[in-house]
């Protein structure tokens, strides 16, 4: 039974960015359909959506959630407590260096990667974006886990320069790492192919719960404190979610937050205190 609820929780996560990234698409579909995207504009395009989402979603969990105390308290899923750190503060030379970056990233992908228009299918579009999570949470997992050995280690320090958590941590890494972590991510899109609104739509969706990742908090993608323990305790836990974990043994125990966002933790916290309360009837009863 623990192992299906598991499975459960995993799957729920997938599905969830697989209907949140078909819904995001079909938004971009409507207004980039009748548009004829040369490639300049497609990668200007990738890259707009990209940078302003970090920023604003960023800007949006730090500043807004995080200013209410009852509201960060409500939602926060770090159990094991650390001391808190001063992160580093944006400069203009430190953006400009990011944007950079990301630009020629997108530029690269786009003209490489081959175009594929999928239109707005709701099944395929959706198919399409549950195989790219699956296959990106894979691909990320054992570029992550290599990271963490001793020939790569160093590449991936600057990272974990920070065991308290914020979201702006996930952008928080060394060039080298910037530029492996791209490829293990586009990698299923030379796989599968891009079409440009299903590009957006995952850009939109993955900052999303990439940022809420790191957070700290417990919005709507992040149901436990898995990637918490990874910065605590340096080890275990190398996925976008705890499936591939799981499956390769290398997930440390985590604590999963309820409510009715997270619908199979919510049933597997009643379940066990159904279970809690026929025991207790049942020593009763001898």
């Amino acid at each position: 039974m623990q192992k299906l609820l598991n499975f459960c929780l995993e799957m729920e996560f997938y599905l969830k960015i697989a209907l949140s990234c078909t819904i995001a698409q079909q938004l971009f579909f409507l207004l980039l359909n009748k548009l004829k995207l040369n490639l300049i504009i497609q990668v200007l395009l990738y890259w707009l959506v990209g940078t302003i989402s970090f920023y604003a979603i960023g800007i949006f969990i730090e500043k807004l959630i995080k200013s209410d105390d009852s509201l960060t308290k409500k939602l926060t899923v770090r159990v094991k407590k650390v001391k808190k750190q001063s992160f580093p503060n944006f400069t203009l030379k430190g953006i400009i260096t990011g944007e950079i970056k990301a630009l020629i990233t997108a530029l690269i992908i786009i003209y490489l990667a081959p175009e594929v228009h999928r239109g707005n299918g709701l099944i395929l579009n959706m198919g399409w974006f549950f195989m790219r999570i699956v296959a990106a949470d894979f691909c990320f997992y054992v570029a992550h886990r290599l990271f963490h050995t001793k020939l790569f280690l160093k590449i991936h320090l600057k990272h974990h320069e920070f065991h308290d958590t914020s979201s702006f941590v996930a952008g928080h890494k060394s060039l080298i790492e910037y530029i492996i972590v791209t490829m293990t991510d586009v990698l299923p899109i030379f796989i599968f192919g891009y079409d440009i609104t299903q590009l957006c739509a995952w850009t939109l969706i993955g900052n999303i719960y990439n940022l809420e990742g790191h957070s700290s908090l417990s919005v709507f993608f992040i149901p436990s404190n898995f990637h918490d323990l990874h910065h605590t305790s340096f080890h275990g836990n190398y996925g976008i979610h705890s499936f591939w974990d799981r499956v390769f043994k290398t997930l440390n125990p985590i604590n999963k937050k309820t409510g009715i966002m997270f619908p199979a933790n919510s049933i597997e916290s009643k379940l066990n205190s159904l279970s809690s309360e026929l025991n207790i009837i049942k020593s009763v009863n001898k």
